[in-house]
């Protein structure tokens, strides 16, 4: 019985990791593609130090890295070549060069791009969590040394709409976000073939088809959509103070025909001169829709700055919206007593100025006389101290007679 569950124990990870890859490390570097492959991606490691391998197909036809097949993708790094064919010919194919005789050559087949579908409306500032896979024979891919190399990225392409039909407008193309499968940030488990990115839809409103593809050769999928960009339920307005221990104030108000009242939930990080930053954090509740944040104006001089987020639910679909705040920079400056235009107000100014410093000079004047009467008395009192003290000294000194 412990044997069987040892035997087990062995094959069942065997079984599930041939599911995803085949690998061949025979010594000519052969490898045969069956007719009814589609499209195979072959992952080549070589030794170091060398060069790209040169492969060949069954008809004896060579292709390079920098010379190869229209319907080819061929990706080069240190060490490895990644070459994707579709429709490849059946037979026995080859590589040749310093194929690595530890890990040989990994042929991945039926690769699929799968990707969550993006909500058909959203909004200008939208931040959304995104998520897309690579998939082998609908199982998931998880060979690390293919996925490290794999970069997925996000492109909106404006569409035009006539009467008629609508066109994409290609050279325009607007890069919204780069996935990654590292554990950071939005991704949740590095290395599951699972990527995640945080869509940032800054783009002007309008219609958009979006393209999910694979942008630096190594393998060719892509994945379209077609979605709405209205524009931002949200304004977001800074009042700076100018006067000290009066607040800064954030104000953040919702369309009430977009958002659901009382769902508005905001969060900033305050950074102002000669401090550690602080967060303020603030809700609504029904029926309200609109929040403030506001900090002291501590009077310290400098640059500053403030950014955060804002959370708000979708009136129409329910679904919960998240708005970046980018950073704002601003300077706190020294309180200074604005001028006055006016000359008859500033004649008023000047006499006050003349009069308060006649006060002052007069008090000064005061006390130095105050401060010299004491002086004379003290000295005086001082004076006759000391006289009545000899006086006293002299009176106590004995006769002649009784010395």
């Amino acid at each position: 019985m412990l044997r069987r569950l040892w035997l087990l124990l062995f094959y069942v990870p065997l079984c599930a990791w041939a599911q995803t890859e085949t690998r061949l490390t025979w010594l000519d570097n052969r490898f045969r593609v069956d007719p009814e492959i589609e499209q195979i991606t072959f992952v080549v490691t070589r030794e170091q130090p060398s060069q790209s391998v040169v492969l060949v197909a069954p008809d004896g036809r060579k292709y390079y890295a920098d010379r190869h097949s229209k319907a080819m993708s061929w990706y080069s790094d240190k060490g490895m070549d990644i070459i994707s064919i579709n429709h490849p010919m059946a037979g026995p194919w080859q590589a040749l060069g310093k194929v690595s005789t530890n890990n040989g050559i990994r042929i991945i087949s039926n690769i699929q791009l799968d990707a969550h579908q993006l909500p058909a409306q959203l909004y200008q500032t939208e931040v959304l969590k995104f998520s897309a896979r690579l998939t082998q024979n609908q199982q998931p891919l998880l060979l690390r040394d293919f996925l490290d190399r794999v970069q997925l990225k996000v492109i909106f392409y404006p569409i035009t709409s006539d009467l008629s039909n609508d066109t994409v407008d290609e050279s325009t193309a607007i890069e919204v976000g780069t996935f990654a499968d590292n554990g950071h940030e939005y991704d949740e488990v590095a290395g599951d073939g699972v990527f995640t990115v945080a869509l940032n839809i800054d783009v002007v409103p309008g219609k958009y088809r979006v393209k999910i593809a694979s942008t630096n050769g190594v393998f060719e999928r892509s994945v379209e959509q077609t979605v709405l960009v209205y524009p931002t339920p949200i304004t977001t307005t800074f009042t700076q103070s100018h006067r000290s221990l009066i607040s800064h104030v954030v104000n953040i108000e919702t369309k009430p025909e977009q958002i659901v009242a009382g769902s508005l939930a905001a969060y900033l990080v305050v950074k102002q001169p000669q401090t550690k930053p602080q967060i303020l954090q603030r809700s609504t509740t029904a029926p309200q829709s609109q929040l403030e944040l506001t900090w002291l104006n501590d009077s310290h001089v400098g640059k500053a700055w403030w950014r955060g987020w804002a959370y708000v639910t979708d009136a129409l679909t329910q679904r919960e919206l998240v708005f970046r705040l980018p950073k704002q920079n601003y300077t706190q400056v020294a309180i200074v007593t604005p001028s006055l235009t006016s000359p008859l107000a500033q004649q008023r100014l000047e006499q006050q100025l003349a009069a308060r410093q006649t006060e002052q000079r007069q008090q000064r004047l005061l006390w130095i006389a105050i401060t010299n009467i004491i002086v004379v008395i003290s000295a005086i009192t001082l004076l006759l101290l000391w006289r009545r003290k000899r006086t006293l000294k002299h009176d106590l000194m004995l006769p002649n007679e009784l010395k």
